[in-house]
């Protein structure tokens, strides 16, 4: 249940302020560090569920 949990937040965290990145990043030309680090969170999210679902 744990690893179903941090999978799907991990990925939804990584969809949406990813994409917002890429978004401001092209259309803008700015580069947001407050959505890049949203995203290595929802990264780090999505690799603990693989260790949570080994053990």
């Amino acid at each position: 249940m744990l690893h179903n949990g941090l999978k799907y937040v991990g990925f939804l965290i990584m969809l949406i302020f990813g994409g917002v990145f890429l978004l401001r990043w092209f259309f803008h030309d700015e580069l947001l560090l407050d959505q890049l680090i949203a995203f290595v969170i929802g990264f780090i999210f999505y690799i603990a569920s693989l260790f949570v679902k080994v053990r």
